[in-house]
């Protein structure tokens, strides 16, 4: 009796641990701002990215800004926020590629000129490191700066 007791335990902590392990990362709610020297940027897809050299592992986020500068962050699971820890953000200036479409002729076209320095747009050479997501709401301001 003492030993199937033993093993129904055994099963339930193993199960827990094995659910356990495969739960998504906890996540916060992010809101910020991207502006250029002080002006807000429009049309700018945002994204955080957990830091591995932080400790921080997890789904990425991503947002795009609006005419303010705004943003808000939608985790890859498509719920509202990012992983909770440092992050490497990333800036794309989306309006390089306004007017473009995928048919052949503008597969030649160049794009628009970047209002964003490139070293915002590498996820080695980014600025933005450790960028702390902490729980509960996060209001995050990224200030690009030109050279």
């Amino acid at each position: 009796m003492k030993s199937r007791t033993s093993r129904r335990w055994s099963g339930v902590v193993l199960t827990t641990f094995l659910v356990g392990c495969t739960t998504a990362p906890p996540l916060a709610e992010v809101e910020g701002t991207v502006t250029l020297d002080g002006k807000p940027l429009e049309n700018i897809r945002v994204e955080f990215m957990p830091d591995p050299e932080s400790g921080n592992s997890g789904p990425n986020s991503t947002g795009v800004t609006d005419a303010q500068g705004r943003f808000k962050l939608t985790c890859e699971n498509q719920q509202s926020g990012a992983v909770i820890g440092k992050h490497r953000v990333t800036l794309t200036d989306l309006k390089q590629w306004e007017g473009l479409t995928t048919s052949r002729e503008d597969a030649n076209k160049p794009l628009k000129p970047s209002r964003i320095p490139s070293k915002y747009t590498d996820v080695v050479q980014t600025p933005f490191r450790s960028i702390e997501v902490k729980s509960g709401g996060n209001t995050i301001p990224l200030e690009v700066k030109t050279p």
